[in-house]
């Protein structure tokens, strides 16, 4: 077998070695790329960012100017709320349109340029995101205040229906928005695609556990869109549960806050109101009847009580009677007193019970004032025939004492 050797080659970079002079090291070439990118590729990224974002404010800026005077023109307030909720948002939303405009003219690697479209697509979806959850927010505040002039006119059920529908609405879109945007910047991502292939593939044994185990909490989510459209209860209706009374104060999609009357807040999972029976005392209207009860004698001037009832109700009322109903009636009777109910009614609970107070209060002081106003407890005495025989004392059925005869 022959064995060739090479020769040198004559342009080798071995060191030479000059007269008079040591060894010398080979010089390595400048590598002027980083991450795949020539330096003034690097520069230009830098510029087109930069300039791309301060060209977006200025044309946030302008179109902002345009839109303002635009909506100035107009009676609606929801093209208002619209604009708002761009300022901000719009600026990201340009400036993504000008970077990704830009990148033609920088001539960078797939690699590269795909990173930062994919930056640029994350940004946007951010801002896109963003703008919706304040146009939802902004919305939300422009019709509760229109809910509350129309709650001050005087159409409280409605006005409290719209509140209520418009709570549990603007719960779920946030939601909604969130997860839908999570999940779009998530999908971005190639190990994340992954993972998803992998989890569907997966999703009969998955999503068998994972509804067995979310059950309740979807169910107790389904019951709060059910809530918000049937509206068993309201925002701010006056209710009794649990054997408590007080006011809706709050709905989530999930849970009831009640405001009870001593401020104390009673929180109730959404399923009660759904699958148990409460009390609701504005689900129609406020407007709402309360009663008072005496408890009198038996020749008590009726047409007097009633009488100075009106007066108590004109006059000494503080505002509470709404004017529309008033009676007095003789509801029972029992072996020693006669029963006077006074029927009042008020623009809603809370001021109905205010006005039972007054009139509980304002009727005895005014029966105190009669002869025979307030109950006498009355006694019999029975004489026997012989004269000295002894006297009996009753009281009803009841023996109160026995007095001896002459």
């Amino acid at each position: 077998m022959v064995r060739s050797i090479p020769l040198p080659s004559l342009l080798s970079t071995a060191p030479v070695e000059a007269p008079g002079e040591g060894a010398s090291l080979p010089v390595p070439a400048l590598d002027s790329a980083w991450w795949g990118l020539e330096l003034w590729q690097w520069a230009g990224l830098g510029v087109l960012v930069v300039g791309a974002w301060l060209l977006g404010r200025g044309l946030e800026w302008l179109v902002m100017r345009v839109v303002d005077r635009a909506t100035a023109l107009t009676k609606s307030g929801w093209d208002d709320q619209l604009a708002a909720s761009a300022r901000g948002p719009l600026r990201y939303l340009l400036f993504v349109v000008l970077v990704a405009t830009g990148l033609w003219a920088l001539k960078l690697p797939p690699a590269a340029k795909q990173g930062v479209e994919l930056a640029a697509r994350s940004v946007g979806l951010a801002a896109m995101a963003w703008f919706l959850l304040r146009f939802v927010n902004l919305a939300a505040r422009f019709v509760e205040q229109t809910v509350a002039r129309e709650e001050q006119g005087g159409n409280v059920g409605r006005a409290r229906g719209l509140r209520t529908q418009l709570a549990v609405l603007r719960r779920v879109i946030e939601v909604a928005v969130v997860l839908i945007s999570a999940s779009l910047l998530l999908l971005q991502f190639e190990a994340v695609r992954n993972v998803g292939v992998s989890l569907l593939a997966s999703a009969g044994i998955a999503g068998l556990f994972i509804g067995l185990a979310a059950q309740k909490s979807i169910s107790t989510l389904l019951a709060g869109i059910q809530l918000s459209i049937t509206q068993p209860i309201r925002i701010g209706d006056t209710v009794i549960v649990e054997n408590e009374w007080g006011w809706v104060e709050e709905i989530t999609l999930t849970y009831v806050v009640v405001k009870v009357w001593d401020l104390r807040r009673l929180v109730i999972p959404m399923g009660h109101f759904l699958e148990k029976p409460f009390q609701n005392w504005s689900k129609v209207s406020p407007d709402i009847m309360g009663t008072a009860e005496l408890y009198v004698d038996f020749r008590t001037d009726v047409p007097a009580v009633r009488a100075e009832l009106k007066r108590v109700l004109d006059h000494e009322s503080r505002g509470l009677w709404d004017g529309k109903v008033h009676a007095l009636q003789v509801t029972d009777l029992s072996e020693r007193t006669m029963k006077l109910r006074a029927l009042v009614s008020a623009s809603d609970a809370g001021k109905a019970f205010e006005l039972r107070c007054i009139v509980r209060e304002k009727l005895m002081a005014f029966l105190r004032e009669q002869p025979h106003g307030l109950p006498r407890v009355r006694t019999e005495a029975s004489l026997a025939e012989s004269g000295d025989a002894p006297v009996t004392l009753r009281s009803g059925a009841n023996v109160l004492a026995t007095v001896p005869g002459e």
